[in-house]
């Protein structure tokens, strides 16, 4: 599967492994991905960011819900993710296939 705008994608439900791809700034890199993941302590979902030299350092973001849709990402984009990015310019699309890595 191919990278979609998040305000395009024909997907309702983001699940486990969904990636984000946005433009970004210190601390990251100018643009940054983010997988969609269970929390540390397996008690909610998290972005944990899989790019750059923070790929893999702790969870960046604990989710306040227990399902991420498409529209709760729009509409909590700049007080749950990264206020300074324009939603034209998120990306996301579905787990990596092993093929793809």
């Amino acid at each position: 599967m191919k990278w979609s705008k998040l305000i395009d994608f024909d997907e309702q439900y983001l699940q486990l492994g969904y990636l984000l791809k946005f433009k970004a700034h210190y601390p990251f890199e100018e643009e940054v991905i983010m997988m969609l993941a269970e929390a540390p302590h397996k008690d909610g979902l998290a972005l944990i960011t899989i790019s750059g030299y923070k790929a893999g350092i702790n969870c960046y973001q604990k989710l306040p819900v227990s399902e991420v849709t498409k529209d709760w990402i729009i509409f909590n984009w700049k007080k749950w993710v990264w206020p300074e990015s324009e939603l034209d310019d998120v990306f996301v699309r579905s787990q990596l296939n092993y093929d793809e890595i």
